[in-house]
């Protein structure tokens, strides 16, 4: 850069002391007194941006693989027991939230009845599903 060719470090440092050794109202501890607040923010950003430089430890996915051979039967049952485990989780987050909803005044119970003749008032509305309409 431009600016630093014409800097001069020892001469700079030559001025601070001379600069301190003058008598006058000027005091070293005024010079310390602006110089350690500084220190001090200056270590903090030093100290944060080497947390923040190492990454994140990685995440490891697994994927499941079932072999070539496995039944039509064996993949349902796979496949319902993953269901029920799903419904199972879903209806904890459900109580979960009921509760929340208790807990700061809310009356759930009616929610939950609304909710519930909404998605019946729906399921009248809609037409209902044609099984093998592209074949």
């Amino acid at each position: 850069m431009a600016f630093f060719k014409d800097v001069s470090f020892r001469k700079a440092g030559n001025d601070l002391v001379g600069f301190l050794r003058t008598s006058g109202s000027h005091s070293p501890w005024l010079f310390l007194a602006a110089c350690v607040p500084t220190a001090i923010i200056m270590y903090t950003f030093y100290l944060d941006s080497m947390e923040k430089a190492t990454p994140p430890p990685r995440e490891i996915i697994y994927i499941e693989s079932w072999p070539a051979t496995r039944s039509l039967e064996e993949s349902k049952a796979a496949i319902a027991e993953r269901q029920k485990y799903k419904d199972e989780m879903r209806a904890r987050e459900k109580e979960a939230y009921k509760a929340f909803g208790r807990a700061v005044g809310m009356d759930v119970d009616k929610i939950d009845r609304e909710a519930q003749s909404a998605q019946e008032a729906k399921k009248a509305v809609a037409p209902p599903a044609t099984v093998g309409a592209g074949q």
